[in-house]
């Protein structure tokens, strides 16, 4: 009876044991809602959980740093939309021949002038002194007459020259880069001495109005030059059969004939919104996305409107208000976290 006793007693003390230590830890375990996330990223590298329906990225300070995580608030801006559209540098050599053409006529035209108007003083001179005692033979003044009504023709020629070498200008390139010949301009200095390039704009099918004056052209180093409107070009682009028009922009090293670049055109009326930069996007499952950070070291991912590309980045009108921090660096170390945690856990 005693041995029943004794076995009884200390089951009893082991089951007051078991629930006094499980009391403890379930007393000192963390609540399970938003503060799973902050506690994660403040005592853990990393940790995937899901907040009020959202999936939540929770990094430790170390970890982001050790990712290259920054992240800026954005700031509401209102500003115009714009459009996205091709540019292609073209070749200036075309345009050194037609100067060097146009050069050679308006000179041709000067010498012709000149002989011309020589020839009909030479001619008026003999045939005065005919007229006059016959001081001047007959002779004379038919061959001074015949040599003005030559050079009078070649004058006539010349100017002809003059003219179609003037309407291949326009032809090909427009009459405002025509009259920049005719006056030896500094734009067309600035062209011929490379200090400025030619761009050939052409306008997407859905673009409407008249060619904004500027544009903005985004370079292969991501950097951008601005683009201002010369002319529309006569020619319709065959591929397209769409307008296309012609810019100039400044010279940059990397610049050459034949690249295709980027241009965006502003179009459409002032909206409010936020710009996301290229950097802070990234791209899973066929859309863009990018990372809010809705508290301290906790990120979301946030669907990116691509209606409204700008040069180096997105407009959005909704979604993301003003002054919300987005992550501008390290986006793709937070998708890569969100979709495979237990690889990046195991890495980390």
């Amino acid at each position: 009876m005693k041995s029943v006793v004794r076995n009884v007693t200390i089951l009893m003390t082991v089951a007051i044991l078991f629930w006094g230590l499980m009391w403890a830890f379930r007393s000192n375990a963390p609540d399970q809602d938003d503060d799973d996330a902050t506690n994660s990223a403040t005592h853990g590298p990393a940790s995937v959980s899901t907040v009020n329906g959202k999936t939540v990225v929770s990094l430790s300070p170390t970890a982001q740093l050790e990712n290259g995580i920054e992240a800026s608030v954005v700031h509401g801006e209102r500003r115009q939309l714009e459009e996205q559209a091709n540019g292609v540098v073209l070749n200036l050599q075309p345009i050194l021949d037609l100067e060097t053409t146009y050069s050679s006529a308006v000179m041709n035209v000067a010498k012709a002038k000149a002989a011309a108007a020589a020839s009909q003083m030479e001619y008026q001179r003999l045939a005065k002194l005919n007229r006059d005692g016959k001081n001047a033979s007959d002779h004379a003044v038919e061959m001074a007459r015949a040599a003005y009504k030559s050079d009078a023709a070649a004058e006539q020629d010349a100017v002809r020259a003059l003219a179609i070498a003037k309407g291949s200008i326009g032809l090909r390139w427009g009459h405002a880069l025509q009259r920049w010949m005719e006056r030896d301009s500094p734009e067309l200095n600035a062209l011929l001495q490379q200090r400025e390039l030619l761009l050939q704009i052409t306008m997407p099918a859905s673009f409407e109005g008249k060619a904004p004056s500027s544009a903005s052209v985004d370079l292969t180093d991501n950097s951008h030059v601005p683009g201002h409107l010369i002319s529309a070009l006569p020619q319709l682009d065959p591929r397209l059969q769409t307008p296309s028009y012609l810019y100039i922009v400044p010279a940059r090293a990397g610049l050459t004939p034949g690249m295709n670049l980027s241009v965006f055109l502003p179009s459409g009326p002032r909206q409010d919104g936020v710009v996301i930069p290229g950097s802070a996007v990234v791209w899973w499952q066929g859309n863009a996305w990018c990372y809010v950070e809705e508290k301290p070291n906790q990120f979301a991912r946030q669907e990116v409107s691509t209606e409204n590309p700008l040069s180096g980045g997105w407009f959005i009108t909704e979604g993301i208000a003003p002054g919300t921090r987005v992550v501008t660096e390290g986006a793709q170390a937070l998708l890569s976290t969100e979709t495979h945690p237990q690889m990046q856990m195991d890495e980390d």
